[in-house]
């Protein structure tokens, strides 16, 4: 890698020396932009479902908690890599960088068919046992599920390749696949769900169709790139040592615990929905899908945040990294209150589009109403888990987000919803709680946690007119964590 690294190097100079709110904004634009595209599709994919039958929407939002469950693990490597990768570029150890790269790509590789027939093998169980699908759809369900096992194999790809590009400060390349995916699967949508120019019409298994189709294009495509050199960074298929296992498993374990108990959380809270009927199933696709719209911001912002967090890390630029952190933390939480705001005052006829049937139309609303107005703080909620990610503390925010699901919506939802008697209305202000909750302890973490420190080895430096002036009200902290780097 080191004679290719000049983009590499020079991306790396940009982050560390700019501003913080210039730099997140910079790597956010195309998350941002690939976000918007990625829930136009699952807007439109909505929209096509809700022609075939009453419910048939429902369909995709009871599988995904189930795939996120055995997404877990490659998204859990990628927290733990981009932290390893991006502070490596951070310090200028280039070579270190491309090594972990590739030990990542190889892993997951060999991961992946694994993951994918233990999902074929427990499908059945899953649905049937654990979030109980409304016996009108489970067919459907199936199949649909069936044929996203596959994605699980391209997911894996791509998520280390995005991976990879990111953590160099490389956010376009990614976004820019990931649009064309998104696109193509708009385009294939309706082709073979209702069997236009030829095609058998499939119904719901034509929509899981169209999906693997744009993921695999995106891991094909990230395949020929690196496999060839790409802005410097050419990968190869090696085999990963215990260090570099031993030290991806430290930063990954809590954060692979913390999804696969977030995907266990969603099938419960699924559970309990599809307890009031294929209705309020409904109804709580409708409105999620509603409000992905105003939370689009945060997730291109998150995952710039983790990537500036960790090579100002890297850097140790610790103070600039901290306050970024913070920087991000108000914007996003300001961005997506004002998406969350036009949403909850257009929320009637923005939920009608999907349906025409009265009772699952006034629940839809009811939900946006309840929780609409809380997704800026899960918005501050998701920096929080960014900052745990692109610095490598992973605990904390892991412990947070295990509360937040576990104690503030699953328990206290069941209380609302079940033993109180508030039906579908306990589950949606549980969930409204569960924002505020996560979001407050999120911010305090961000602002006074102790996680403005390397976890790889990196050699001190001196301070240069690049580095920012420790701000007065970390000054102290920030001597002392430093006197424990030396």
């Amino acid at each position: 890698m080191p004679s290719g690294m000049g983009v590499a190097e020079k991306y790396r100079d940009k982050i560390v020396s700019g501003s913080p709110l210039r730099v997140v904004l910079w790597l956010a634009a195309p998350l941002v932009l690939a976000q918007l595209v990625h829930v136009s599709y699952n807007v439109v994919d909505a929209l096509w479902l809700s022609k075939l039958y009453e419910g048939a929407l429902a369909v995709p939002r009871q599988v995904w908690p189930t795939l996120m469950f055995f997404y877990a693990v490659a998204m859990a490597l990628s927290s733990a890599n981009l932290a390893m990768i991006s502070q490596y570029v951070g310090a200028k150890l280039f070579d270190s960088a491309s090594r972990t790269a590739s030990k990542l790509l190889t892993f997951n590789l060999l991961l992946a068919v694994a993951i994918c027939s233990l999902y074929f093998v427990l499908r059945p169980y899953i649905f049937s046992y654990i979030t109980s699908v409304p016996p009108e759809i489970y067919g459907d369900v199936m199949r649909y599920s069936s044929i996203m096992i596959f994605d699980i194999l391209f997911m894996y790809l791509g998520m280390a390749f995005t991976t990879i590009l990111q953590a160099i400060g490389d956010t376009r390349t990614p976004t820019y696949i990931g649009i064309a995916g998104a696109v193509l699967n708009i385009l294939l949508d309706p082709v073979l769900i209702f069997g236009w120019f030829g095609f058998p019409a499939m119904g719901a298994a034509g929509a899981a169709i169209a999906t693997v189709v744009s993921r695999a294009l995106v891991a094909v495509v990230a395949i020929k790139m690196f496999f060839g050199g790409f802005k410097g960074v050419k990968l190869s298929i090696v085999k990963p040592d215990r260090a570099w296992a031993l030290k991806s498993v430290k930063i990954a374990l809590p954060v692979a615990a913390l999804h696969m108990s977030n995907s266990l959380a969603f099938m419960a809270q699924l559970r309990l929905v599809n307890m009031f009927g294929k209705a309020v199933a409904t109804a709580y696709s409708i409105g999620f899908t509603v409000i992905d719209i105003a939370d689009a911001a945060m997730w291109g912002f998150s995952q710039a945040t983790a990537i500036v967090v960790g090579q100002l890390i890297g850097a140790q630029l610790f103070s600039k990294a901290r306050n970024s952190a913070l920087i991000s933390s108000a914007f996003v939480g300001l961005i997506t209150a004002v998406g969350a705001i036009v949403v909850y005052v257009l929320r009637y006829p923005i939920a009608s589009v999907f349906t025409s049937n009265p009772d699952v139309l006034d629940e839809a609303t009811r939900f946006i109403e309840y929780f609409g107005l809380t997704v800026p703080f899960f918005a501050v909620f998701f920096i929080g888990f960014a900052v745990g990610r692109g610095s490598g503390h992973t605990y904390t925010p892991s412990a947070i987000a295990f509360i937040r699901l576990w104690g503030m919506r699953i328990a206290l939802g069941y209380f609302l919803a079940v033993v109180l008697g508030l039906g579908p209305i306990g589950i949606w202000l549980s969930m409204a709680i569960s924002n505020v909750g996560g979001g407050v302890l999120a911010l305090a973490w961000v602002a006074l946690g102790n996680w403005v420190r390397p976890v790889v080895e990196i050699k001190p430096v001196k301070p240069s007119v690049a580095t920012a002036p420790p701000s007065p009200k970390y000054l102290k902290r920030e001597e002392s964590e430093d006197s424990k780097e030396s």
